[in-house]
């Protein structure tokens, strides 16, 4: 992990320095162990306002707005 600016500049020359099968290698591992966090508890969705409710229909763009899309 990069804990400052020379070490994130290091990994970086680090990883431009891999040949393109190496490159690929380490982008699939990072991904693989790449963790989701459960959002803080103080963490709030923002909520629409405005507008009704939804009773039922075609949502499709064509539908709402016509073949313009406008």
């Amino acid at each position: 992990m990069a804990r400052d600016a020379h070490d994130l500049h290091r990994l970086a020359q680090e990883l431009a320095a891999l040949t393109p099968e190496e490159h690929d290698r380490v982008l699939t591992e990072a991904a693989r162990r790449e963790v989701l966090r459960p959002p803080p508890s103080s963490f709030s969705p923002p909520v629409l306002s405005g507008g009704g409710v939804w009773v039922g229909g075609d949502l499709r763009r064509e539908s709402m707005y016509g073949d313009d899309g406008g």
